[in-house]
C-alpha cells in the first residue's frame, strides 16, 4: 500500500513561502498583506487587539495551528504575521506531534557544556531521552537545548516513565516565552524537513 504524504508539494511550497526570511538585516516572522478595505482592516485590528487570532490547517491526520498577529509593513499597510505552528497528530486522542531527530541532540548545562541527556524525539511538551551517565537518571532537570546559531532553548523536564527500548520519557516545559517560540520553530523545521525527505523518497520510487 502506497504511503500517503502529509503535505502535497503545493502545500509544502506555500507554507515554506510563508516562512521565507524577509530580505532585511532584521529577521522578521512571515507576513501576509491584507488588502481587504478600510472597514475590514479596522475589524481585524479590533479583533487582533482583543482576541487571539489563529489559522488552522487539517492535513492528512495532522492539525497545524498558526497564531496570527496583525502588524504593519513598511508602507503602513496591515499584515498578518504568522508564528511557527503547533502540530498535533489527530486520532482517538490528539497529541503533540513528536519529531524523530536525525541525530540525538545533547542537552547542555548553564555553562553551555553538553551533558549526559541526549534527545532522540521531541515535541512541544515531551521528549524521548537517552541517559549516558552513571547512576540513576535525574527525575527533574533544567537544561539548554542548542539549536544551531540561535540562542539555546531553555527547558525543564520531569521523568514520566522508561520505554521498552530503554529511552526515558520526560514531560517538557519551556522556561520563557522566547524559548516557547523557538521550540515551536525548531519542531516545525523538523516537520518540513521530514516531509521533504518523504517527498524525495516518493519521487525516487516513481522514477
Amino acid at each position: 500500500m502506497q504511503e500517503q504524504a502529509l503535505l502535497t508539494q503545493a502545500e509544502l511550497a506555500f507554507i515554506r513561502q510563508l516562512h521565507q526570511p524577509a530580505p532585511t538585516e532584521q529577521r522578521n516572522q512571515p507576513r501576509l498583506p491584507v488588502d481587504l478595505g478600510k472597514q475590514l482592516s479596522e475589524l481585524l485590528s479590533h479583533c487582533a487587539a482583543n482576541e487571539q487570532l489563529s489559522l488552522h490547517a487539517h492535513i492528512a491526520n495532522q492539525h497545524l495551528t498558526f497564531d496570527l498577529h496583525l502588524s504593519q509593513d513598511e508602507q503602513n499597510a496591515p499584515c498578518l504575521q504568522l508564528s511557527a505552528p503547533q502540530i498535533f497528530d489527530e486520532g482517538e486522542i490528539n497529541r503533540a506531534w513528536r519529531s524523530p531527530l536525525p541525530e540525538p541532540l545533547p542537552l547542555h548545562n548553564r555553562r553551555a557544556q553538553p551533558g549526559d541527556l541526549w534527545i532522540h524525539q521531541l515535541s512541544m511538551n515531551g521528549a524521548l531521552v537517552e541517559y549516558r551517565g552513571s547512576g540513576q537518571p535525574p527525575r527533574r532537570f533544567q537544561r539548554l537545548l542548542p539549536v544551531g546559531e540561535e540562542r539555546p532553548i531553555a527547558v525543564s523536564g520531569t521523568l514520566v516513565r522508561t520505554t521498552a527500548d530503554g529511552l526515558l520519557a520526560y514531560q517538557l516545559h519551556t522556561l520563557d516565552r522566547y524559548s516557547d517560540e523557538q521550540l515551536r520553530q525548531f519542531i516545525y523545521q523538523q516537520h518540513l524537513q521530514q516531509e521533504q525527505r518523504r517527498q524525495a523518497r516518493r519521487g525516487g520510487v516513481s522514477a
